[in-house]
């Protein structure tokens, strides 16, 4: 296994091609079957010691011959280095050589520089030192042992197979990545200007910033008693590292913990930080321990670290107390956190020093008005900030518009930037033209998009404008289906099938007794039961239709009648549930759609009915 595992992809390939036409030539058993379902070096491996055993060795000697691999066939001649570990006597371990110093240094120099990595940015990583040309001498890593390796692994390899050129390599890989950032702090550690001393260096990795692959994701219990307060949000765990699903808040801890924590709004405590020149980079979040102690806590921030390596010098952390703010310094800032140790807990939040121009990560928030003619959708594009998407819902839910949940941009967007919106429809009207990107707390700025009769699925396009050219740079785009405004397209359907539709601003005048009145005038015009269950379920929200789709399973008000399968209901938009109840319950349906809708409180739509 050792040997084999330094073969490269083709090199791999023809070692099987080799083996098997040695094993063809001895009259052996036949493995070409297997060998072509071999994934890695280890099915390999088994399937040559189960069918060949201690053959197994001399056939690989052979098939190194063949290949004009002398090297290997020498180090398969030596025993391994497990074999050595296990013959080794006396009850301590040997004092590591300087050249096991030097390597282990390495690898700790190369870890820290890769401190920062995402999956994402492993990935394109990896990526890249495939494809990178080598110099003249240097191989390349097997395929597929750094196709699953993780970043401790990926280091090992490269210091395995480059030594103390590995350095150079992770330098050009970096270039080719447009990554100066990683270039200057691999510059800066070999230095010493920053990263661990020599003696921490030596004891390991624990000093190096857990991956978000290493933290296990908690969902929050939350408990709401005041409409008018935010929730508070309740976690407790056992020893080791976790983040909070719902802030990104992450710690670490030795024994069992339980503690709740608050969004805060920042409006009041930021016109003082504007006073002092910093502005937020993060959530306020007041944090309170309940059981046991927290070891680390890893405060998230919305702020894009990876182009130039000086911006981390202008964190810092807002910690507000009985006598009034502290801000203090933060010791380790990673793509997506700032870590604190054993903290006091209070009002908490990252603070990013103004007069430096960021990019941060960011959200779009698309709310639209459903039981209306015409399709209107309200835009935001606000920081990746849970509290004030928190705000946010509760504002627009109480003004009864609902949520399109669409991905946030993948790019981060820069602060105080012009960014312009726009539809793939010609009779869409969006207004304003441009929205500038800043930190709101209360009331941040939106699009209103307008669409008199969508008719099919459309795309939205938000764009940064830059000074002086006439083009936009699109920077995100998403797709509005049809399904996506459900109510909406439901009450158009059904008075389309009464007459045109009146226009939106003399529909706001109308009171709501005048409301419900033309609808009722219009009810009485809809013929079959059918058009009727149709127009009048056009006016649940979407809430409201699954608590109605829920009802239709309740053997109390279906009183003896039959149910429909769950499975079917479940998955039915609103035609789809109108057809299968007239075909249930035919003449019964509309007097069963009454009762569902005094049990969900809408008696509006039972007398409309």
């Amino acid at each position: 296994m050792e040997t084999l595992n330094d073969l490269s992809d083709m090199e791999l390939k023809k070692f099987k091609n080799i083996l098997q036409s040695i094993v063809s030539q001895k009259n052996l058993p036949d493995i070409s079957w297997a060998l072509s379902f071999a994934a890695d070096t280890a099915d390999i491996v088994n399937q040559m010691v189960q069918t060949y055993g201690q053959q197994s060795v001399e056939l690989t000697r052979e098939v190194f011959m063949d290949m004009k691999r002398t090297d290997l066939v020498q180090r398969l001649s030596k025993p391994s280095s497990g074999l050595k570990e296990k013959h080794s006597v006396g009850k301590h371990p040997p004092a590591p050589s300087e050249r096991e110093i030097s390597v282990k240094l390495l690898q700790q120099k190369l870890l820290e520089t890769l401190k920062d990595f995402s999956p994402g940015d492993l990935e394109k990583f990896k990526h890249v030192l495939l494809y990178t040309k080598m110099k003249e001498g240097l191989p390349s890593i097997p395929r597929h042992r750094l196709e699953t390796a993780d970043r401790v692994q990926t280091v090992k390899l490269m210091v395995e197979r480059y030594g103390q050129q590995s350095e150079e390599v992770i330098r050009e890989v970096f270039n080719k990545m447009n990554r100066r950032d990683l270039v200057q702090r691999l510059s800066d550690i070999s230095s010493g200007s920053e990263g661990p001393s020599r003696n921490q260096e030596l004891e390991g990795c624990a000093g190096i910033m857990q991956d978000s692959s290493d933290w296990t994701k908690l969902k929050p219990e939350v408990n709401s008693t005041d409409a008018d307060e935010a929730p508070t949000y309740s976690l407790q765990s056992e020893a080791g590292n976790f983040e909070c699903s719902v802030s990104g808040l992450r710690w670490v801890c030795k024994e069992k913990v339980s503690f709740k924590y608050q969004f805060c709004s920042w409006e009041e405590p930021m016109e003082r930080m504007e006073r002092i020149r910093y502005m937020p980079a993060g959530p306020l979040i007041n944090i309170t321990a309940i059981v046991g102690k927290l070891v680390e806590v890893y405060l998230p921030h919305w702020i894009c670290i990876d182009d130039n390596p000086k911006i981390l010098k202008r964190f810092a952390v807002l910690h507000i107390d009985d006598c009034g703010d502290v801000v203090e310094k933060v010791s380790e800032v990673t793509s997506s956190h700032v870590k604190l140790y054993e903290p006091i807990f209070s009002p908490r939040a990252v603070l990013m020093k103004v007069g430096f121009p960021v990019k941060i990560s960011c959200d779009v928030l698309i709310y639209y008005k459903p039981n209306t003619p015409f399709l209107k959708l309200h835009v935001y594009l606000i920081p990746h900030d849970p509290a004030l998407q928190q705000t946010l819902d509760k504002k627009k839910f109480s003004q009864r518009y609902e949520l399109i949940q669409k991905p946030r941009p993948d790019k981060y967007l820069k602060m105080q930037q012009g960014f312009n919106l726009a539809a793939d429809m010609d009779t869409a009207k969006i207004l304003p033209e441009r929205i500038t990107l800043r930190y709101d707390s209360q009331d941040p700025n939106f699009y209103e998009v307008f669409i008199k009769k969508p008719d099919r699925d459309f795309h939205l396009t938000l764009s940064q404008i830059r000074k002086g050219e006439p083009r936009f740079e699109p920077v995100w785009t998403c797709e509005i289906r049809t399904d996506d405004y459900q109510n909406s397209a439901h009450l158009e359907a059904a008075e389309s099938l009464t007459g045109p539709c009146y226009d939106a601003t003399v529909r706001e005048k109308h009171s709501v007794d005048e409301h419900l009145a033309e609808l009722m005038q219009k009810g009485a015009t809809i013929t079959t039961d059918r058009e009727r269950l149709l127009n009048v379920l056009g006016h649940l929200k979407q809430e409201e239709f699954k608590e109605f789709k829920w009802f239709l399973q309740d053997s109390d008000i279906l009183t003896g009648l039959p149910c429909i399968p769950r499975h079917r209901l479940e998955k039915g938009d609103m035609l789809d549930v109108v057809d299968l109840m007239l075909q249930t319950y035919s003449q019964q349906s509309v007097e069963l759609t009454k009762k569902v809708f005094q049990k969900i409180h809408r008696n509006d739509l039972v007398q409309m009915l």
